[in-house]
């Protein structure tokens, strides 16, 4: 559920458990909280949640300068026997050439301290052929044990 004031700010709030022992003793529940602010040119969200083994906090912003969009957040996780964080930047170009040009890095996961961090790293373009329809061709690289590098495209129509 969500409410959105006519200030820019919004609250949302979500639950979800298994299908077969919905919130009981035997089932394991999940839910979530966000607040967040957003203005013509920037936006900032607070988010936290709980699966009754870890808790989560999350804290993310938008601000959009004349040429470009900056996007980053940051993430902690509590299991009770460690903490991890995790973040992410991205950066939107929305004019370049005909289309728009996306990238980002962040963190794989959640990471404790001393573990050896993986990033992953990803660029698109988005193109639009129409009207009604946009391509936008992406690549990416994921590190890890073994490192991957994957390429997709992707159609969208509107009508």
């Amino acid at each position: 559920m969500s409410y959105a004031f006519d200030s820019g700010f919004s609250l949302a709030g979500g639950v979800s458990s298994e299908t077969d022992s919905i919130l009981t003793e035997e089932g394991t529940d999940i839910y979530g909280i966000e607040a967040a602010y957003t203005a013509d040119s920037y936006g900032v969200a607070v988010a936290y949640s709980d699966n009754e083994s870890s808790t989560f906090w999350g804290v993310n912003g938008t601000y959009a300068f004349d040429f470009a969009t900056l996007s980053a957040g940051i993430e902690s996780e509590d299991s009770g026997s460690a903490t991890a964080e995790g973040f992410f930047v991205g950066l939107s170009f929305p004019e370049v050439g005909a289309g728009s040009f996306d990238i980002g890095m962040g963190t794989t996961g959640n990471f404790a301290d001393g573990d050896t961090e993986y990033y992953i790293y990803e660029a698109s373009y988005a193109y639009p052929v129409n009207d009604g329809m946009t391509i936008t061709p992406g690549i990416y690289i994921r590190e890890g044990s073994t490192d991957q590098t994957g390429f997709a495209v992707k159609t969208s129509f509107s009508f």
